[in-house]
């Protein structure tokens, strides 16, 4: 949800002049007195009296004669969309009309989101009851930190999930919303770094002003509208379009993609059998197809089609990431194969780089590519990046200059940002996710309420625009992959993270870490590979092996001590995953990530997958257990979040506590306890060393400077009094609460007494991080070198995956 941290103001004047710059036409005062005539009858002596559906069919009469808006159209949708799968169907949401061209029209009475060019919403009543902005937009003045009024952020909320449906079926820079309410309007301009709104403005006093936008809106381009000018609509009955519908078409030799398969020699360039369903699944009845263009370095371009994302990040705010299964029309027939497109805002941040050019440096440098994505192509849009933030310092030099500073802000006032893939930090009223969190159920709503703190207009001398920048980009690669979720079983879960891992240390080693673990950026990937070694082939001597892909290196960075920007880091937000980010990058947003934390990362999301898929004892709910571990959050009084009890409380004690009786532990096969308690016991021993030489960093600044010791200590997170407030994940809190009161007592943030952290154990076991190799020594061990000789002699079963333990 867009939050007020969000929402810019900006007079309509202004408005006008930067969004739509289109020239007025001489007859505009005739049309404006047309307008005031036939908007007079609904002044009945009072906004109260103003009824939503008399303002809708007076502005259908108006906004449809050619004389009044030539080339618009104004169509209503009382009827929620169609699609089974669209959210606002199970929300009775729906958006009351949209601006379209002359020519387009709504089907049956719902939103037609491929034509519609301006979406419109209309409320009657009292003003001041019916518009959620009425406390943000009063005057173009910047305002920040918590807002108290939470019927404004749930009414908000519609109108950002009326946005989020349009820029999730149209490919989209921005879009405009007319917001009337009662005899008042006012106008939104979204993308993904926020939204831009004019105060409100009477259009029955001052009809000239609606008039002025719906002549801008008639005369503007559709890029000037929003429409995204790279891609184009892929029309039914187009060569293209038939050609999607022939490539979805099984084929008979697809491979299946299953475990140790045996496939016959000549079979390596085959499709497997889901990549070319999951393509077939895209070509949804009732969603568009798209071609997508992508530029590259020598001025040429690439272009792909696509049908229904198989991933879509819809949260608009952040990086809005959407994935399709593509295929290149240009290839000729026997190179013609599916890729993965990913289309997203990525950050625009001086030190990061785009996702390619990562992967264009492994290319050349790593020695070993195996678990790392095939690039295809890459690329930035030309022209098109968010503009949010720059309304947003163009208001904030102007009241530098009406107090009369004129130094540059230094200062970064402390914020919730909003849900990016890039920060997955809890955020108000947002849903926190990555790749949708894989199924619908799991999006969990993430408070983060700081209570009793008011709203205050911030001092511009004092602040950095909050707002993150983004910039539209694609990149192709040749994978296809599946989640991590379609493991076979413990023992395949395991050799997953193994190939990821050594993916990751083939890319440290040239300096090149990923910063973003998390499960959705580890994929199972089939490849066919000589299996003659194998016993049971029949003859057969290839196979179908199902590795580990490890995706989305676009936070990745350059580590290496050379590197000038490696302590130039400096971040307002944590970037990365908050489920599966260490503790110390949770206590610490400004720290540089090491390989220490990447591995914990990985513990974490093995850890995830066999609690909620393997079979273990001593773990009744494991619905309860999953959001204690990975989903509390707390916050301390300064607005720093801190990571959960139990993630903490399992680090420092080095067990797998689930508190359904005292002295319970999780207890899985036995190759899967030792690795997962052997891991653990390293970082234990890890955090030990590292709160021990935080303490002495501390006490050595205390000694320096008393008087900063304690300000020092709270923006560290180590004093007692600087303790997070305790917020549970919504939707189950009291079975949440209850399985945290089952556990003991611990303090989050106190350095434990005991035992020694300097002892040679626990500096030797700190160590076996530091690196990969102790890990994949660990791993390998318990996978071994042949698995078909036979798992159960490895303290493996082959059958210890069980139906989704989550939703139960």
């Amino acid at each position: 949800m867009v939050n007020h941290n969000h929402i810019v103001p900006l007079s309509l004047d202004e408005f006008y002049d930067i969004f739509l710059p289109v020239s007025l036409d001489r007859k505009s005062h005739r049309r404006s007195t047309t307008l005031r005539a036939a908007f007079s009858q609904l002044d009945q002596g009072g906004d109260k009296l103003w009824h939503t559906q008399a303002i809708v069919d007076q502005f259908k009469k108006v906004v449809n004669d050619p004389k009044l808006a030539p080339g618009l159209k104004l169509d209503l949708s009382p009827h929620p969309p169609v699609d089974p799968e669209d959210g606002w169907a199970a929300v009775n949401q729906k958006i009351d009309g949209a601006l379209f061209h002359g020519g387009c029209k709504l089907t049956n009475g719902r939103p037609n989101h491929v034509e519609h060019l301006v979406s419109v919403v209309f409320k009657g009543g009292d003003v001041a009851e019916n518009d959620p902005f009425r406390n943000i937009c009063e005057k173009a003045s910047l305002v920040q930190g918590p807002e108290p009024d939470t019927s404004s952020q749930l009414s908000r909320a519609q109108f950002t999930k009326d946005a989020e449906k349009f820029f999730s079926r149209q490919p989209r820079t921005h879009l405009f919303t007319l917001f009337v309410v009662s005899r008042y309007f006012r106008i939104m301009r979204w993308d993904h770094s926020g939204v831009v709104i004019t105060p409100p403005a009477d259009y029955v006093a001052h009809p000239e002003l609606l008039y002025e936008f719906l002549w801008r809106v008639g005369r503007a381009s559709k890029a000037q509208l929003g429409f995204d000018p790279t891609a184009t609509l892929i029309k039914r009955g187009s060569p293209e379009y038939k050609l999607m519908d022939q490539l979805s078409q099984p084929v008979a030799t697809d491979l299946p993609a299953k475990r140790w398969e045996p496939v016959a020699d000549g079979s390596e360039n085959n499709v497997f059998e889901y990549v070319r369903t999951m393509f077939r699944n895209s070509l949804a009845k009732d969603w568009p197809r798209w071609k997508l263009s992508i530029p590259q370095v020598d001025g040429s371009t690439r272009e792909f089609l696509v049908g229904k994302p198989c991933y879509l990040e819809d949260e608009l705010i952040g990086r809005a990431t959407r994935g399709y299964v593509a295929v290149d029309p240009a290839a000729s027939e026997e190179k013609k194969k599916f890729v993965w497109l990913k289309d997203t805002w990525r950050i625009l941040y001086g030190i990061l780089e785009a996702e390619g050019v990562a992967l264009e440096y492994l290319k050349q440098n790593a020695n070993d590519l195996f678990g790392i994505p095939t690039l295809v192509c890459h690329g930035d849009l030309p022209g098109q990046s968010t503009l949010t933030p720059d309304i947003w310092e163009k208001i904030a030099r102007e009241q530098r200059r009406s107090e009369g500073v004129s130094s540059v802000p230094k200062v970064v006032v402390p914020t919730v940002p909003a849900n990016t893939e890039a920060c997955t930090v809890p955020s108000t009223g947002s849903r926190s996710r990555k790749r949708s969190r894989e199924d619908d159920d799991e999006q969990q709503e993430m408070l983060s309420r700081s209570h009793g703190a008011k709203r205050r207009k911030v001092n511009a001398s004092d602040v950095k625009c909050p707002l993150q920048r983004h910039v539209h980009y694609r990149i192709v690669v040749e994978e296809v992959g599946r989640p991590l979720k379609t493991f076979e079983n413990g023992h395949h879960l395991v050799s997953v993270i193994y190939d990821c891992i050594k993916a990751h240390r083939s890319a440290a080693q040239v300096g090149i870490l990923h910063r973003d673990i998390s499960r959705g950026n580890i994929l199972i990937y089939p490849t066919v590979k000589e299996m003659k070694d194998v016993d049971g082939f029949k003859g057969y001597r290839k196979g179908v092996t199902l590795h580990g892909l490890l995706t989305d290196w676009e936070l990745a960075m350059d580590i290496k001590e050379s590197d000038p920007r490696r302590h130039a880091c400096s971040w307002p937000y944590r970037l990365g995953t908050w489920n599966y980010m260490s503790i110390a990058l949770i206590h610490d947003p400004a720290k540089t990530a090491e390989i220490a934390d990447e591995l914990e990362s990985f513990f974490y999301i093995l850890l995830y997958y066999a609690v909620r898929f393997l079979k273990s004892r001593s773990c009744a709910d494991a619905r309860a257990y999953l959001e204690s571990f990975f989903d509390d959050f707390g916050r301390r009084p300064n607005g720093e979040f801190h990571c959960g009890v139990v993630k903490m409380l399992t680090v420092k004690t080095g067990e797998l506590l689930t508190g359904q009786y005292p002295g319970s532990h999780l207890w899985f096969s036995p190759a899967m306890n030792h690795i997962l308690l052997t891991i653990l016991r390293w970082m234990k021993a890890r955090y030990l060393v590292y709160w021990h030489a935080r303490s002495q960093e501390e006490a050595a600044r205390s000694q320096r400077d008393t008087a900063r010791s304690q300000k020092d200590s709270d923006s560290a997170g180590t004093s007692d009094q600087a303790l997070p407030q305790r917020t549970i994940s919504v939707g189950r809190r009291e079975m949440v609460t209850s399985f945290l009161s089952s556990l003991p007592e611990i303090s989050i943030c106190e350095p434990p007494p005991s035992p020694d952290p300097t002892s040679e154990d626990n500096v030797k076991d700190a160590q076996k991080l530091s690196s990969h190799d102790d890990v994949l020594a660990l791993l390998l061990e318990s996978i071994g070198e042949n698995p078909r000789a036979g798992l159960s002699a490895c303290g493996w079963s082959i059958h210890d995956k069980v139906p989704d333990r989550y939703r139960t």
